[in-house]
This record gives structure tokens, C-alpha cells and sequence, in this order.
């Protein structure tokens, strides 16, 4: 998965700091729930959350709020590029009446990398196996941001049982622009007819380690000291058959999630275009598939506050919208 948001925070020379932000936000409003924060070594931070072993790899998973709750646990995944943190100013309020996981997808802050090729349907077998291992417990509300939208799809595809509700922020479309392979295309259209390989493990599949000059310009895009990154040899990219996956279900279902109660959340703040795209053509982006159409029960939010990133911009949106897909009394 090597597709770029259409408006990035964690570019090479800014993740470091927007990191540390979010670092400061997490430490002021969960530090109370996670006092693993207090203790920071001196060459490097201790995780918030907890390191679920997958099986040779671990995975950060960061959960807080009352176990016992009795609601759905809301489980929050987000974009390219981004780390549970993230999710800071949204997991905080929900976790006064709720129980909410996040989580660093293989490869990300504290997680270890994990076994390839990354596809999203492996990222949300490892998200469903590491909160199963947690005792974290069904149903889910699924919360995706820009790509993670892609992850909760095939997490609700595959275990429509154990979801009760799936919320949709700015998430990305399998008929809409990308950043991809160095342009602005809709990565779908460069799909082969090769199958996306099943899930695997890290015995059957390694990440294999960086070297040489590869390691040492992964190195120049992240801060060491806080190991955002793991350097490893890129591996083959399925994001466009994926994509194409998505692409044909709608064929195949006319509610590719069928009655699952669903919210997308659409951010209309004017937004800086990526070269070579005007912001009419971001905006019209003609060819983009209605999400709201995922589900037969399902309603679009739309928010002038907020850009692509409406975690960061009006995180109180998300956390209202959460809460009130909640079951009656659990709000």
C-alpha cells in the first residue's frame, strides 16, 4: 500500500514533528489511563499501548476507556502514512464511555514490521487478530480514515458479524485520484489480472531489511531516535488490483456492506491541490464513487471545517458522529 494521501501531514521532513505533536496531545489526554507515558527512556519512547505478539511480530495496539462499558469498542485506523496518536483528540472524549483501541499498522511507530506484501486484507486480518489476542471484544465500531476506510472495509467484509457500525472519514476512493507511482492517476486502472496474495505470516513471507543506499534514505525521512520507520525493501505493490477489487464488488452487490449502519464523513475546507491538480478538479473529481452507497442504511456528514484530516481539524465531529451511532443508552 504506497498510495498518497491527497493532503499529507507526514511528509519526509514533517513527520518528525507532527509525530512529537501528537506525542504531546497523547501524554496531556490518555496519559491518565496509560501511565506508561510517564516513564520516557532517554534514547527512546516507551509505547503508550500494548505490543500484541502476531506471531513473530508485534503489533501497537492502544486501548482506553472501561472494558466493561457494555457499548461496541470503537476501533480507530488511520491513513497513509499516520500512527494511533493520531488519534489522540477523538480516542480521549470516546473513552469516557467507551472502549477505543487504535493502533500502529506493521512497519509504523511502534509496530513491528510485518509479513508481505502489505494488502489491506492482511492489515485487517492483523487488527482482528491482535485485539482477539488482547481480549478486546466484538462488535466493532470501525472508524477509517482516508486509506485506513479501505482496512475497515475488508475488516467488516470479512467478519460482517462482529461490526456493528462503520464510520468513513475522508476515506479513499477505489475510483477517485491518488498519489501513486510518482503521479496523480486513479490506481485502479493499472490493475493486472494477478490475483491479491491470500493473508500470510512472517515465517511465509519476511519483510526483508534495507540496505546501503536504500537504508540510508529511509533513514533521512524519519527521525531515528523514534524509530517511526522500519526500513525495509519495498516489496510488490498490489494497491491497484486491490483497488480493483473494491471497484467490482459494487457489480457483484449493490450494497457492498448491505444494511451495516454507515457514516461518511466528507471534509469541504478549501485544500492546497497536489501538483498538476487544480482544487476544482480535487474537488469534482467526477468519477468518484457515492460511499454512502456501501450500505443501505447510511448518511453523509459533510464539514466546512475540516480538510482531509478531520481528526486533526474537528476531532469533536468524529467523536459526535461516533457517539451517535452507538446503541441507545451507550452514547
Amino acid at each position: 500500500m504506497t498510495a498518497v494521501d491527497p493532503e499529507t501531514p507526514h511528509q519526509a521532513g514533517r513527520v518528525p514533528s507532527a509525530f512529537a505533536t501528537a506525542l504531546v496531545v497523547l501524554a496531556l489526554v490518555v496519559a491518565p489511563r496509560v501511565p506508561t507515558l510517564a516513564q520516557v527512556p532517554s534514547d527512546s519512547l516507551a509505547p503508550p499501548g500494548r505490543l500484541v505478539d502476531l506471531g513473530g511480530y508485534r503489533l501497537h495496539l492502544l486501548c482506553t476507556g472501561r472494558r466493561d462499558a457494555g457499548g461496541p469498542t470503537v476501533v480507530l485506523s488511520i491513513g497513509g502514512g499516520g500512527f494511533a496518536v493520531d488519534w489522540s483528540l477523538v480516542q480521549a472524549p470516546l473513552s469516557d464511555s467507551a472502549r477505543v483501541c487504535s493502533y500502529d499498522r506493521p512497519g509504523f511507530g511502534w509496530s513491528d514490521a510485518g509479513p508481505t506484501p502489505r494488502t489491506f486484507a492482511q492489515e485487517a486480518f492483523e487488527l482482528r487478530s491482535a485485539l482477539e489476542k488482547a481480549g478486546e471484544r466484538a462488535p466493532f465500531i470501525l472508524v477509517g480514515q482516508s486509506l485506513g476506510g479501505w482496512v475497515v472495509r475488508r475488516f467488516a467484509e470479512a467478519h460482517p458479524a462482529d461490526v456493528s457500525a462503520v464510520v468513513l472519514v475522508e476515506p479513499g476512493n477505489e475510483n477517485g485520484y491518488l498519489g501513486y507511482r510518482g503521479q496523480w492517476m486513479i490506481p485502479r486502472t493499472l490493475a493486472s489480472t494477478r490475483p491479491v496474495p491470500p493473508v500470510r505470516t512472517l515465517a511465509e513471507s519476511p519483510p526483508i531489511p534495507a540496505t546501503g543506499t536504500d537504508r540510508s534514505a529511509c533513514l533521512k525521512r524519519t527521525d531515528r531516535s523514534l524509530h517511526l520507520f522500519r526500513c525495509y525493501v519495498p516489496q510488490d505493490d498490489y494497491l491497484a488490483e486491490e483497488l480493483a477489487a473494491f471497484y467490482g464488488a459494487w457489480a457483484r452487490r449493490r450494497h457492498p456492506l448491505g444494511g451495516t449502519p454507515l457514516v461518511v464523513i466528507t471534509g469541504t475546507k478549501p485544500r492546497v491541490p497536489p501538483p498538476g491538480l487544480t482544487e476544482a478538479q480535487l474537488r469534482a473529481d467526477s468519477l468518484r464513487l457515492d460511499l454512502t452507497k456501501l450500505s443501505s442504511r447510511s448518511r453523509e456528514v459533510r464539514d466546512s471545517l475540516s480538510g482531509h484530516h478531520v481528526q486533526r481539524d474537528n476531532p469533536a465531529l468524529i467523536v459526535d458522529v461516533v457517539r451517535r451511532i452507538m446503541p441507545p443508552g451507550r452514547e
